[in-house]
């Protein structure tokens, strides 16, 4: 399964917005994910920020002074766009 894929069980099932360290949490807890890597939710985040362009994932964050603030982005599933 792949990062997207499993990101989408998750968001899902959870029915509730969630950060990429969540997500990530969850599907290797589910076993939805196997990795070998360091930083799956690094991974992870880059998997749905690039998703997020073409409307399948929506974040939602909190505005830092020039960013959005660490560990404040949520991202829930929108699905496929027709």
């Amino acid at each position: 399964m792949t990062f997207l894929d499993a990101a989408e069980a998750v968001l899902r099932r959870s029915g509730k917005p969630m950060t990429a360290r969540e997500i990530t949490d969850a599907a290797l807890r589910e076993g939805l994910l196997r990795t070998a890597g360091k930083t799956p939710e690094a991974t992870m985040s880059a998997g749905l920020y690039v998703a997020s362009r073409d409307g399948r994932f929506r974040r939602e964050y909190r505005q830092g002074p020039q960013r959005a603030r660490y560990g404040s982005v949520r991202w829930t599933y929108v699905g496929p766009k027709s």
